[in-house]
């Protein structure tokens, strides 16, 4: 449920927001649905109306007894967060757990990730993500580019009793990551903050198991086995492409686009934002309207992306996967 309304300093013990800033708010559990009730809520968020002289958004969330959780600015945040700038995010007892700065979305720049007891756990260095974030695979944007940006560089790694793993780029790691789609387990080496030599995976969602190389944190070669299958491949992340390129996928815009006779009289003109899935086998499946034009213009968009012809699907680790696409389709006069 939304809410747009003016709220006071006092109301939801939001000491650090400004009286009589306009405010969206949204009531989430922690598994990231939204519901309807601050009562039913694990969390809350507040999005609040930019700064004078800015453009983006306050962000801040709070634990359901109204102590801070994260604090930071969004670009856009509906129907996703777009972070921007320094994003700071609390435990419950209000040590940071983690500081990271963003881009469009992505992060960039030095990220610290610490323990409930403040002590330093992680420290990434962050290049900038080379993919579009509506074009990334999976829902978790940050994961990756961590994962598939070959820049990225681990500074340093310990754990919870205080072993130290990597420290100033160097050492041996065995990594559990939990993610929603479930665990992932890798082990290699790190020289001067990027992965070298041989390193073994397996990710618990999809039973993948893998082994990589790599020289300079660059893929030189990865086979990977899924479902018995044996896998080669050269990129960790390949994304889907439309046969012959972004030329021929305009062309085919063109070529195929009929202008609806009855907003052509009424003089019906505009943009319609869409989203879609280029699915395991190439099609174009599940497309939605994300701004409409209106209902002529929009459906003449839906009927070119579902005639399209197959793509070349996205792979990872080369095993083809479903991918989420955004794309814009103008009809002028």
């Amino acid at each position: 449920m939304r809410a747009t309304l003016f709220l006071f300093a006092l109301l939801f013990t939001l000491s650090a927001v400004k009286a009589q800033k306009k405010q969206n708010i949204y009531f989430f559990k922690n598994n990231g649905k939204e519901v309807s009730t601050k009562d039913s809520a694990d969390f809350m968020r507040a999005i609040q109306e930019p700064d004078s002289g800015e453009t983006n958004f306050v962000y801040l969330e709070f634990f359901a007894d109204g102590k801070r959780k994260a604090v930071g600015k969004v670009s856009a945040f509906e129907p996703n967060l777009v972070l921007e700038g320094t994003v700071i995010n609390f435990n419950k007892a209000g040590r940071r757990i983690k500081v990271a700065n963003y881009q469009h979305g992505m992060p960039i720049g030095m990220s610290y990730q610490y323990f409930d007891n403040g002590a330093l756990h992680k420290q990434v260095e962050y290049v900038k993500f080379t993919a579009p974030v509506n074009q990334v695979v999976g829902n978790n944007a940050e994961y990756s580019s961590a994962i598939f940006n070959a820049g990225n560089k681990l500074i340093y790694l310990a754990d919870s009793l205080g072993t130290v793993y990597v420290k100033e780029g160097n050492g041996h790691v065995v990594e559990t990551i939990n993610l929603p789609e479930g665990e992932r387990r890798e082990e290699g080496d790190y020289k001067d903050g990027l992965k070298e030599g041989t390193w073994t995976g397996k990710e618990e969602s999809t039973a993948t198991s893998y082994t990589e190389v790599y020289q300079m944190g660059k893929l030189v070669s990865g086979e990977s086995i899924r479902d018995g299958k044996k896998h080669t491949y050269n990129a960790a992340l390949e994304p889907p492409q439309f046969k012959g390129g972004t030329a021929a996928w305009n062309a085919y815009i063109k070529n195929t686009l009929i202008y609806p006779k009855d907003a052509l009289n009424n003089g019906i003109q505009g943009q319609v934002q869409t989203s879609f899935i280029v699915d395991k086998d190439g099609r174009i499946v599940d497309v939605n309207i994300t701004k409409s034009a209106g209902p002529l213009l929009d459906e003449e968009a839906k009927r070119i992306l579902l005639r399209s012809p197959l793509w070349i699907p996205a792979k990872i680790r080369g095993v083809p996967v479903r991918v989420k696409y955004t794309q814009p389709l103008n009809f002028r006069l």
